[in-house]
């Protein structure tokens, strides 16, 4: 499947991955605190970037909500809280 907007040029694939890598990068994209959208195109772009300099991938919005994300990462602005801790879940909530 492949969709193009002629706005904003972008296209859109569905791709396959096993259920172990799938999982795998879920569960990697989760410890750095960012979608699993944005870490897949991270990976991507760090591999092509010395290829691409010159071209225009993202955005400017988008770009900095990336920067701004990995940014956050590295100064330890991110909480992890498991999934199936409610005490957890409850107190960064601010819920009884």
């Amino acid at each position: 499947m492949q969709t193009q907007t002629t706005n904003t040029e972008r296209v859109q694939k569905l791709i396959t991955f096993s259920t172990k890598l799938y999982n795998k990068a879920i569960a990697r994209a989760s410890s750095l605190g960012v979608p699993f959208t944005e870490y897949v195109r991270h990976v991507v772009l760090d591999d092509i970037e010395e290829n691409i300099e010159h071209l225009p991938t993202l955005d400017e919005e988008t770009n900095a909500y990336i920067g701004k994300s990995f940014q956050d990462l590295k100064e330890g602005n991110y909480i992890v809280v498991k999934p199936n801790d409610k005490k957890g879940l409850n107190a960064l909530a601010g819920l009884k």
